[in-house]
């Protein structure tokens, strides 16, 4: 064999190469700044409807490649590049010391290092539409193999204009739960979820970040604006529009305050999809309702938001405690043999309000006779708030005979001065499309002198066999589990000392058990450590025991009435 003689500097070089390959040759080339990549795009969001566009990567941070749509650059005047490039240093802090390790703890990981064997995520910064904050597309989590149009990398797409605007961390935050969710739903699972439920969860990220404390910045102060221009938007139905970020929004606000964002989690990890997985949630968290007594709960308080009625009738976020909506159509009553007929049509999921008022006292000895029906195979409920004279309000439902229903509300001018009827079909629980059909239904209202005493009492909900069954028997498992959880705990709880913001312990995880325990602590997060949360728990539970001062401190008071309850 002839042996080539190598000089010294052949020599350095052949040293320096092999050092190259042994970092690298075990995974993909890692990105190097001010390299040029050449990204295919979802046309649908670019703001000229390309599907390729020119990126440099402008930063690297510890957890992300940070790239730069040329033509963006290009455009940006040259002492503004300066002050671009602040802001993506704040961005890329934000991300790697916030957004990736507080969503990584709460929902999982992302897959990693993915598709591209490179643990970084990548970020392409471009310009969209206007609409667009960001965006992200499964396509690039495959190989080109299988999709020709993959970039091969964990990435996602952030709009330009946010970065100088300041409003970039929320969309990253927003498309990051997407990657995330993805992997953990789809890729470790095999289950595809519904669309609806994954923009929940990717709404609920800025909320966990803190983005939405400030209302004026914030972004539910959007979606309760997106929400306002179509307010019978059908929750589970994905047109990609405003007011479908709008209803999800609110339904995640509505769900985790008064359910805890763990059944968000909890749904994620379900083997199954959609509806199916939150009713999962909620059995699993010891809850006995279903997704359709929380939905209809909802609809009740979007236009009620009154909690001196009861709790769940309301928000709990002080961001909304003024928002209500207006009743979809309203009529006001006047004589006997007043007639108002409403035929409407509607998509699974759908709500509708409904006013039917009179001047006080424009009738004695009058009732309002309500007649409801639908189309067949549907299964519709219709709550109703009963306004009285007195101040009080009654709440309750129709009771349906499969699809239809006649009730009466006695004295009405004289007792009740005002109806607010809320029909929604629960027919579908998952794989909701754009072309799924619409069913009818029709309300006939009148004032009569009519009044039958069978309805007199206050009616319940009538089960419907559609998806009714399975409702009954996810509420039997969850009494059956509350049953089993109550009489394996008895609560052992010791404090020997006072608790508050910011302790920790396993102290402190004994006083999280025992206010779920007591009905005070929804979330029922048992972390070990004194937050928010577990403030707001402790404050409930002053309350019922009327314990003073109720700011939420384990004091003496409180330590001493927690032990004697736990005996």
């Amino acid at each position: 064999m002839k042996f080539r003689h190598l000089n010294s500097k052949t020599i350095s070089f052949v040293v320096l190469y092999s050092i190259f390959y042994i970092l690298y040759s075990g995974s993909a080339s890692a990105d190097f700044l001010n390299q040029t990549v050449i990204f295919n795009l979802n046309p649908q969001y670019e703001y000229l409807s390309r599907t390729k566009v020119s990126a440099t990567l402008r930063k690297i941070s510890s957890n992300a490649y940070w790239y730069v749509s040329d033509d963006f650059w290009a455009g940006v005047f040259e002492p503004e590049k300066n002050l671009f490039l602040e802001k993506l240093d704040e961005l890329a802090l934000e991300f790697d010391n916030r957004i990736y390790p507080i969503e990584r703890g709460f929902w999982g990981t992302e897959s990693n290092p993915g598709v591209d064997n490179d643990p970084k995520i990548t970020v392409l910064i471009t310009k969209l539409i206007d609409q667009a904050g960001g965006y992200f597309d499964t396509t690039h989590l495959y190989k080109k193999t299988e999709a020709p149009e993959s970039n091969e990398r964990e990435m996602f797409f952030i709009n330009s204009s946010s970065v100088i605007s300041g409003r970039a961390k929320v969309f990253l935050a927003h498309e990051f739960q997407h990657l995330i969710g993805f992997y953990q739903k789809e890729i470790l699972k095999n289950i595809t979820e519904d669309v609806w439920l994954n923009e929940t969860r990717a709404e609920y990220a800025p909320r966990l970040l803190g983005y939405d404390d400030v209302f004026d910045t914030s972004n539910i102060r959007r979606r309760i604006f997106a929400f306002q221009q179509n307010q019978s938007d059908p929750l589970a139905e994905w047109k990609n529009e405003s007011s479908d970020y709008g209803a999800v929004t609110l339904f995640m606000y509505y769900l985790v305050d008064n359910y805890g964002a763990q059944i968000l989690v909890d749904s994620q990890k379900s083997a199954k999809s959609g509806i199916g997985s939150i009713n999962e949630a909620l059995r699993q968290n010891l809850f006995s309702q279903t997704f359709s007594d929380v939905f209809s709960d909802w609809t009740i308080a979007n236009i009620l938001n009154d909690s001196s009625v009861d709790q769940k009738y309301a928000y709990k976020s002080g961001h909304l405690s003024n928002f209500r909506v207006s009743p979809t159509q309203s009529y006001t009553i006047s004589g006997i043999g007043t007639i108002f007929s409403v035929s409407n049509q509607s998509k699974d999921w759908q709500p509708h309000w409904y006013e039917f008022n009179t001047l006080v006292g424009s009738s004695t000895g009058l009732n309002l006779k309500v007649d409801f029906s639908a189309d067949m195979e549907t299964n519709f409920r219709v709550p109703f708030i009963a306004f009285k004279i007195n101040g009080q309000k009654e709440i309750s439902f129709l009771p349906l005979n499969g699809t239809s229903a006649t009730f009466f509300f006695k004295n009405f001018g004289s007792e009740i001065y005002k109806i607010v009827l809320i029909p929604a079909n629960h027919s579908k629980t998952s794989k909701f499309t754009e072309n799924d059909p619409v069913v009818s239904f029709n309300l006939k209202v009148q004032l009569t002198s009519e009044f039958e005493e069978l309805n007199a009492s206050t009616p319940l909900p009538q089960i419907s066999p559609a998806t009714s069954i399975q409702d009954l028997l996810d509420k039997i498992s969850a009494l059956q589990n509350q049953i089993k959880q109550l009489q394996k705990s008895t609560i052992s709880i010791s404090l020997t000392r006072d608790l508050s913001i910011g302790s920790k312990g396993d102290d402190v995880g004994q006083l999280q058990k025992f206010l779920i325990n007591q009905g005070v602590y929804p979330e029922a997060r048992i972390s070990g450590y004194f937050g928010p949360l577990t403030k707001n728990a402790v404050i409930r539970f002053q309350k019922k025991y009327e314990i003073f001062p109720q700011i939420g401190y384990v004091g003496p008071k409180t330590r001493n009435k927690i032990l004697e309850l736990a005996d």
